[in-house]
């Protein structure tokens, strides 16, 4: 601790004392003006509003929040460490002997979503700038996305931070760490202090910030390890919408990464094209080999009969009737080339459609993550959906190891890629499902938190005369879970909605406060 940060906890520790002992009630300050120093605040003008007996000097009080989490302190005890107060708020922060290092990036303008400026401090940036992996990835692959925003703008989206092959996830933990605890809310080191301004451990990663706590989905819990359940048998067999009233789509994909090959951000062309040419080999002899054909599980995947096609070998008009048809990823835009996953566009790129015309099995290959499985179809039979994709992934797996490659897969996280968010088992299962009235409701955001599910729609604001009141409903999770528990969840979940929708539908009242 430095001396400055002692000596404001010893001040802010006697003020806090002192409240003990005042009168609470009369007139409370109200912070109209105030400098805005370190993680504190204090105040240079007051009004006062007046709640219960009369006005008098002795009963003003001064709110210090954050650290304090606002508590209401009297101005005569204030008033008397008043000079003591502006040289503790006015200390220049990161105030060490240590002189910040000439390549540490200017954060300084970015938004308060910024991951970046929570966890990259000096501190964690001299420990891990000389760093690197076995593939030479350095901490300024993984943080070149988020320092390439402009001034004062809040990341597009995500955290901002791309790890360049798996050993990142260990190498350049300092940084990792943290943001996966911040975004997955999970604790990943145990018996740590933890942080008082962000709730990570403090013995990780020093966070000397202002930035307000991100709102929390759910209470944080101590992940010991990750693990994988892709049997179909354990999932529920309850259908969610047999009349096909409701939900329009089931869509479900995963990401996959194949250990020995460097990630997006940092993948050579050679690199990119071996990888290439590894899947291609998948599909020509082992997928449609003629000499499987009575695998009936090999069948069942979805893989057989399937075709590769390269987004260099394709016609303009066939490109963008994949795209509208939400078959084939978009080209990459200002965020992906920052990060440098566009490089080379579109060289060594490709799809896999188990079907041209009505592919209900796709995989992406090297566009953010090196492999992304999809499985789709239209209404609302997850089990079917979630088979074939568990079927496509065993069978993809075998192919690789007959082939001396594997999955990345961390001890404790489960399945990584290149983005921290999309980690453990990577899979998110979505349904695009009818709740006009529900959507409508107050409180239906709420309602999806407790139940572990997130919505976006393109039309979401109940508001707009542009409202559709149809909504893509995935699982909220992806560490901490097996792929069954989250469709399982999943399933739970949609069904409660639609059960409310129905109710809305018959004029029932429904106060989603009070569901559960």
């Amino acid at each position: 601790m430095t001396a400055s940060s002692a000596a404001k906890k010893a001040f802010l520790s006697k003020a806090v004392s002192a409240t003990a002992t005042a009168a609470v009630g009369g007139s409370f300050a109200i912070l109209c003006h105030n400098w805005y120093k370190d993680d504190h605040v204090c105040t240079s003008t007051l009004e006062t509003s007046s709640t219960e007996g009369p006005c008098t000097a002795s009963s003003y009080w001064m709110n210090v929040s954050r650290a304090t989490q606002n508590i209401l302190l009297p101005m005569s005890l204030l008033q008397s460490q008043r000079t003591a107060c502006e040289e503790f708020f006015s200390t220049p922060k990161n105030k060490s002997s240590q002189p910040v290092d000439p390549s540490f990036p200017d954060l300084s303008r970015f938004g308060s979503h910024s991951y970046l400026k929570r966890y990259l401090t000096p501190e964690v940036y001299a420990k891990l700038k000389d760093k690197t992996t076995s593939n030479g990835v350095t901490l300024e692959d993984l943080i070149r996305s988020g320092t390439c925003l402009p001034w004062g703008a809040n990341p597009p989206r995500g955290t901002a931070v791309y790890a360049g092959d798996d050993e990142s996830y260990d190498v350049f933990a300092d940084i990792l760490v943290p943001v996966l605890e911040d975004y997955h809310h999970f604790r990943l080191v145990q018996n740590k202090k933890r942080n008082n301004n962000k709730g990570t451990p403090g013995t990780v990663v020093p966070t000397p910030t202002n930035q307000p706590e991100p709102p929390r989905r759910r209470s944080e819990g101590m992940l010991r390890r990750q693990f994988t359940n892709l049997n179909p048998n354990y999932v529920l067999q309850q259908k969610l919408d047999p009349s096909g009233d409701y939900i329009l789509q089931t869509r479900m994909r995963v990401a996959r990464s194949i250990k020995g090959f460097p990630f997006s951000p940092v993948i050579t062309r050679a690199q990119r094209r071996e990888l290439e040419q590894l899947f291609l080999d998948c599909v020509q002899e082992d997928w449609n080999n003629p000499s499987d054909a009575e695998d009936d599980i090999f069948n069942d995947s979805g893989l057989r009969g399937g075709t590769y096609i390269r987004v260099m070998d394709m016609t303009n008009e066939q490109h963008e009737d994949l795209i509208a048809r939400h078959i084939l990823f978009h080209d990459p835009d200002e965020y992906n080339i920052s990060a440098n996953i566009g490089r080379d566009w579109p060289d060594a790129r490709g799809i896999f459609l188990n079907n041209v015309e009505k592919p209900d099995l796709v995989m992406w290959i090297n566009k953010e993550d090196h492999l992304r499985i999809f499985s789709m179809s239209n209404g609302g039979d997850l089990l079917a959906v979630f088979t074939r994709l568990s079927r496509a992934l065993a069978k993809l797996e075998e192919s690789l190891k007959k082939r001396g490659y594997s999955f990345c897969v961390h001890p404790r996280y489960g399945f990584v890629n290149t983005s921290p968010e999309n980690l453990g088992t990577a899979l998110r299962a979505s349904v695009f499902v009818k709740l006009y009235r529900l959507g409508q409701q107050p409180g239906f955001d709420e309602l999806l938190d407790r139940l572990r599910l997130e919505a976006s729609s393109r039309f979401k604001n109940a508001k707009s005369s542009r409202y559709s009141g149809i909504f893509d409903i995935a699982n909220a999770e992806r560490l901490g879970q097996s792929e069954v528990q989250l469709i399982n969840t999943m399933i739970n979940g949609v069904g409660r909605l639609i059960d409310l929708e129905k109710r809305l539908e018959r004029g029932e009242k429904v106060n989603l406060d009070e569901i559960r």
